[in-house]
């Protein structure tokens, strides 16, 4: 977050401690295992000091738990969208069908309606697809990770190759975790086919990982492509968002839901022309929320 002060730009950053937006040219800095964190005050300072991994441990879990917030919030929103819109939908098309249907072959109205009828099924498949998540409990079952991305992977091997895109694949061998195989295979393929229509460029790699990492087991997915604007990159996840590189729709808004689902974390990284990672962090010895 950036705030402008006069002629001059201050990027702010989280004090580990408090929570408290601070510029990152605070006078209170400390820096641990490598990495500068600032602090609102000496106090905040000396108490990291102390305890530097309980405090970032707790940063952590606030910013978990503000992430479900704002995604519980955003998800109302959706589901009121979607009440809102869906009777009128259907009468949008039902009237166009039979408008389409009464008009003479040749008359010039027939492809707007046809262009309706199009943007019509288009919103109600849109709208299906969060009744039908909402209405889904998870079915569980314990699932080799690396095989399931190996199956995605060959899924889109067509796809890869018809691009000329270079797979870079490592996949550690994983202990078996309880997950809902259809909706992960989903999320994850989502990630998947995003990265691959984002890479237009010479260079087109795709490199996919998983480790077990702790208790947790991290998939990463990266690509080689337009990456994401920095002013755009907070908002993908977000229902009904539309992106230049990501297009309109619910894609990573669902990938998000089925992620927290698995008690899981999502993140993206990315800088424009050079790529975007997203990892995904599902914990190994906890079962999700079915």
């Amino acid at each position: 977050m950036d705030r402008l002060n006069g002629n001059k730009t201050y990027n702010l950053v989280t004090d580990p401690v408090c929570g408290m937006k601070v510029s990152s040219d605070s006078p209170f800095s400390f820096v641990h295992n490598q990495r500068e964190y600032r602090f609102c005050s000496d106090k905040c300072r000396s108490l990291f000091q102390q305890e530097p991994e309980l405090f970032l441990s707790m940063q952590n879990e606030r910013q978990m738990l503000f992430e479900q917030e704002r995604t519980r919030s955003l998800k109302k929103m959706a589901d009121q969208i979607t009440h809102e819109i869906r009777n009128p939908l259907t009468s949008i098309g039902g009237f166009a069908r039979r408008i389409l249907k009464n008009l003479p072959d040749d008359a010039p109205d027939r492809e707007y309606m046809k262009r309706v009828i199009e943007d019509v099924e288009r919103l109600e498949q849109m709208v299906n697809r969060i009744v039908r998540f909402e209405s889904e409990q998870l079915t569980l079952e314990k699932t080799d990770l690396s095989a399931l991305i190996q199956e995605i992977v060959d899924m889109f091997d067509v796809l890869l190759r018809g691009n000329r895109i270079t797979l870079k694949l490592s996949l550690e061998e994983l202990p078996e975790i309880f997950l809902d195989r259809a909706k992960m295979k989903s999320a994850l393929s989502n990630i998947i086919k995003n990265a691959i229509e984002a890479m237009e460029g010479a260079e087109r790699i795709l490199t996919i990982s998983t480790h077990l990492v702790s208790d947790e087991v991290l998939i990463s997915i990266s690509d080689t492509g337009k990456g994401i604007p920095t002013d755009k990159i907070k908002y993908i996840f977000d229902p009904f968002f539309t992106s230049k590189i990501y297009g309109p729709g619910l894609g990573l808004s669902f990938v998000k839901e089925v992620v927290q689902a698995h008690n899981g974390v999502i993140e993206v990284k990315s800088t424009p022309g050079r790529g975007t990672t997203f990892k995904v962090k599902i914990p190994a010895g906890k079962e999700a929320r079915g």
